[in-house]
C-alpha cells in the first residue's frame, strides 16, 4: 500500500509516516524537507520511501506523480503574516486535498487524514491568525464530509490528536500563556481511524474546549 504523508519532518508527520513504514506501506513524504533517519529506517525494513517536494503556499501539485491509498496532512505552520498563515494552514492543504481525492476517486477509492490542532476550535490569546486557518481547514473538511457523492470512494477522517512535545506545541503555549499535560505521540490508532474511513478521531472538539476552560 501507498501512503502519503504531508508534513512528515514534524512529530505528529514523522510518527505516522512511522506507523505506515511498521505497517508495510511505501510512503511519499511531502513537504520542503526530507527526513533521513525515516527513509533509512524504511530501507532497513524493506519498505519504500520517497520525497516530493511541496510548499503549501504554493502548491505545484502537477509535480506529483501517482496516486496514494491514504493521503495524511500533518502540516501546520506557525510563523508568517495573517495572509501566509491563511495560505499555508488552509488553502494549501485544501487544494492539496482536492487534488489526491479526485485521483483517489478515479483509481476507485481512498483514505485522507487531516491533523489540525485542538486551537482550531478554540479562541486562545495570541493565536487568532493560527488557528483561524487551522479553523477554516476544519469547516472546510466537514463541508467535505458532507458530500460523500462529490468524490465516490474517498473518506475523510478530521483528527485532532493528543497534545505533544514539539516546537508547534511550544509555540501554542508560550503565546496564548495555557500549559499543556504533553503525551509522547502515539500515531497507531489515529492511523487505524483514518484507514477505517472514521469521520473523526482523537481528541473531541467540545472535550478539548472544556479541558482549556478548567485549566
Amino acid at each position: 500500500m501507498n501512503g502519503w504523508v504531508v508534513g512528515a519532518s514534524g512529530a505528529w508527520g514523522r510518527a505516522v509516516a512511522l506507523e505506515l513504514i511498521r505497517r508495510g506501506w511505501d510512503v511519499t513524504a511531502l513537504g520542503r524537507h526530507d527526513v533521513p533517519e525515516l527513509a533509512a529506517w524504511a530501507a532497513r525494513q524493506g519498505g519504500r520511501w520517497r520525497h516530493r517536494p511541496l510548499d503549501l503556499m504554493s502548491p505545484d501539485l502537477e509535480t506529483l506523480d501517482g496516486t496514494p491509498y491514504a493521503l495524511f496532512l500533518c502540516a501546520a505552520a506557525t510563523e508568517g503574516s495573517r495572509a501566509s498563515l491563511v495560505q499555508a494552514n488552509y488553502l494549501g492543504p485544501a487544494a492539496v486535498i482536492t487534488e489526491v481525492a479526485g485521483r483517489m476517486s478515479a483509481a476507485g477509492g481512498g483514505r485522507i487524514g487531516v491533523f489540525v490542532g485542538q486551537n482550531a476550535r478554540l479562541g486562545l490569546r495570541g493565536l487568532g491568525d493560527y488557528s483561524a486557518g487551522q479553523g477554516a481547514l476544519w469547516t472546510w473538511c466537514e463541508a467535505f464530509q458532507a458530500e460523500p457523492d462529490r468524490y465516490p470512494g474517498v473518506t475523510m477522517t478530521r483528527v485532532i490528536p493528543p497534545r505533544t512535545a514539539s516546537p508547534t506545541q511550544r509555540y501554542l503555549s508560550e503565546t496564548s500563556g495555557h500549559s499543556a499535560k504533553l503525551s509522547p505521540p502515539k500515531a497507531a490508532p489515529l492511523v487505524s481511524a483514518v484507514l477505517a474511513g472514521r469521520r473523526s478521531a482523537g481528541r473531541r472538539p467540545l472535550g478539548a474546549a472544556l479541558s482549556m476552560l478548567l485549566r
